[in-house]
């Protein structure tokens, strides 16, 4: 599906906030649920999942709570925003076919993730509200650092992937321990869920081609 990546650049800049300071969620988490969530600066590595996994279960047991609906929904809100933010902000810089199609692939299917999100939240009146400490926000601030030390090339497209393999690994360790209660936001999170895991394989499946093509 082609996206027109100008339609994003909102959202890059929300990312932006992400990383300066945090945003809370309010009422409409199209504008304000904006963090994003990231692996550890590893360059076409499988080890990034594991990097972002940890850090990701390191800081949800920080908080030493359960979470609530309002928190999931926040949490996933800002999952979706993240990566259709990030693949924006990475698109102009990539150089290879499969990945500016794959960042393409992320502005649109977690757009159209989000908003499906957004219309369960307003069907069950959830509010989504970001727990104290939000396990995403470490993530993203290596993500960043990782890309924006690199310029345009190969480098940065086998980096890009591999952090994308790193953050849908971590979403998908998160969403197995975090089951919300509504029923309806459940059978959301099940199918979103499907949709990460698709991202995943595409990813696993796009950094063998290219480590293939170094060799």
């Amino acid at each position: 599906m082609h996206v027109d990546p100008s339609r994003y650049v909102g959202l890059a800049t929300l990312a932006a906030c992400a990383v300066l300071g945090g945003c809370k969620a309010k009422e409409n988490p199209a504008a304000d649920t904006t963090s994003a969530m990231s692996a550890t600066a590893t360059t076409g590595d499988t080890s990034a999942m594991g990097g972002a996994a940890k850090a990701a279960d390191t800081t949800a047991g920080a908080a030493g709570a359960a979470l609530s609906d309002a928190n999931i929904a926040a949490l996933v809100d800002e999952v979706n925003m993240g990566d259709s933010s990030l693949a924006a902000s990475a698109l102009p810089k990539l150089t290879s076919a499969g990945a500016k199609d794959f960042a393409r692939l992320m502005m649109g299917e977690h757009h159209a993730e989000h908003v499906q999100g957004m219309q369960v939240e307003k069907g069950q009146n959830i509010m989504p509200a970001l727990p104290t400490v939000d396990p995403f926000k470490p993530a993203v601030e290596a993500e960043q650092t990782a890309l924006g030390s690199l310029s345009k090339g190969a480098a940065y497209d086998s980096t890009y992937i591999a952090q994308e393999i790193g953050i849908h690994q971590a979403v998908l360790d998160w969403a197995g321990k975090n089951t919300p209660q509504n029923a309806a936001y459940q059978k959301y999170l099940k199918s979103a869920g499907s949709v990460y895991q698709k991202h995943l394989d595409q990813a696993l499946a796009l950094q063998k081609k290219m480590s293939r093509a170094k060799a």
